[in-house]
């Protein structure tokens, strides 16, 4: 290879191939997406098929957050010691088995089973991408980049149901997954052909650190669950994430079908406008918080906004169709700084930890998908009357569902309200140089050789 030629290929390397890499984790993360979100379109046909009711559809929902939150510390753990590539590559995979045990189940504890392994495998996207980026990207940008990954997630959820909404109605649910399982198969491969673990510098080398031992790793997790902001941070983002977690992913579509008496259809398109607002706001306002330079602020001021637009929802009665399609625009537009939660947990502690870091913030968040998706069922459940329809399951009324979400707005203000005890980062870590210290590793190696680029 010329001088010329290697010169080219560094210069690919430390530009464009670096945000190719971070854009193979968004993918995974669209497809998590897209998994997570599937039941609250199949309702009807899950709960006819395995003749369940309200709490034993948020259950089955619920399976893949059981797999997901506690797999957040390992996962962040395995990322921190064994790079992304290869275990990247392997979430994917048990995620795609998961989804072809849930398309096969004949009972609904097969079902369960498939929605937990699922969970386990998602449990690595968010966290593995963001991980990328805090290796491959400038500090500067990775705001910015949970903000483009949480609003890639969020087309992705828009899309898969619009997708789901029709397949299932010309096909059932069990040929409307069999192509994510073919989609599945298809990137686990892309990620292993184009994700490496070695971030390049601004001086084409390539420099790599020594993979933290166990006895690092148990000391970075006693670091961070030590640190009051990151409890603090992590339950704020549990609240602000309500919305998601608990409306959008599973019960927003029967609320708007049971109260507004919309088909599947129109119930769909009215909650792909909530995914519509946070595509548009999730990089806005993750670029909008590095240039200022301040995560509190934007943080605080949005969930307000969306605490009152929850609240019109709820509890302003007989909302037309137009009113409802800017509403839910617009609590996805405010929802969009939650992003700004995982960023803060970075700053919070040093970059070699960040993984790991990450992975318990998240984990704190996604506790909202475990608690509270089986609450509302088991609330709606507890608020019914006895009467069931002819399929023997029980009927909900539109107080019924008003009731039982109300934990969302509620969930949401309590948030805002803690959000004012966050300390704010300045859009640099917090780790002072003596924290730095209890993760004391061998010096960056370094390469200078162009066989070492080669590699990469």
């Amino acid at each position: 290879m010329t001088l010329k030629n290697r010169t080219m290929t560094a210069s690919f390397l430390t530009s464009a191939y670096p945000w190719l890499i971070v854009c193979c984790g968004m993918l995974f993360y669209c497809y998590n997406y897209f998994l997570r979100v599937s039941p609250s379109v199949m309702q009807s046909e899950l709960t006819q098929a395995f003749h369940i009711n309200a709490t034993q559809f948020g259950t089955l929902a619920g399976f893949y957050y059981y797999g997901y939150t506690p797999m957040q510390l390992p996962a962040g753990m395995l990322y921190d010691k064994f790079g992304v590539r290869v275990i990247l590559c392997l979430a994917c995979l048990v995620a795609a088995v998961g989804l072809s045990t849930f398309i096969s189940a004949d009972n609904l504890m097969l079902a369960e089973t498939g929605r937990f392994m699922i969970g386990i495998g998602c449990a690595f996207a968010y966290i593995g991408t963001l991980k990328l980026a805090s290796l491959w990207l400038p500090p500067s940008c990775f705001a910015t980049v949970a903000g483009l990954t949480t609003a890639a997630g969020m087309l992705s959820g828009a899309l898969s149901q619009k997708y789901l909404t029709k397949a299932v109605e010309l096909m059932g649910y069990h040929e409307a997954l069999r192509n994510a399982l073919l989609a599945g198969i298809v990137l686990s491969a892309l990620i292993i052909v184009l994700v490496r673990n070695k971030p390049v510098t601004k001086e084409n080398i390539v420099g790599e650190m020594a993979p933290l031992e166990l006895s690092q790793l148990v000391a970075a997790v006693r670091h961070i669950i030590s640190n009051r902001q990151m409890w603090l941070i992590g339950t704020i983002g549990c609240l602000l994430y309500l919305p998601s977690s608990v409306f959008l992913d599973l019960w927003g579509i029967p609320y708007l079908e049971s109260v507004y008496h919309f088909n599947a259809e129109q119930a769909a398109l009215i909650s792909r406008y909530t995914f519509y607002g946070w595509i548009i706001s999730c990089p806005i306002i993750g670029m909008l918080s590095d240039k200022i330079k301040r995560r509190r602020l934007p943080l605080t001021a949005t969930g307000s906004i969306a605490a009152v637009l929850l609240c019109t929802v709820f509890y302003v009665p007989n909302l037309n169709p137009s009113s409802l399609y800017l509403i839910f625009f617009f609590i996805g537009f405010c929802c969009g700084a939650h992003p700004l939660c995982f960023t803060l947990g970075k700053e919070n502690n040093p970059i070699r930890i960040s993984g790991t870091a990450v992975a318990i913030t998240n984990m704190l968040i996604m506790a909202g998908g475990v608690i509270f998706q089986k609450g509302v069922g088991e609330l709606l459940d507890l608020h019914a009357s006895s009467a069931v329809g002819a399929n023997g399951l029980p009927i909900y009324t539109s107080t019924d569902y008003t009731f039982a979400l109300s934990i969302v707005p509620i969930g949401v203000a309590l948030g805002i309200l803690l959000s004012f005890f966050i300390k704010e980062t300045y859009c640099e870590s917090q780790a002072t140089e003596a924290e730095d210290n209890i993760f004391k590793t061998e010096p960056l190696t370094v390469s200078y050789t162009s066989a070492a680029i080669k590699k990469v």
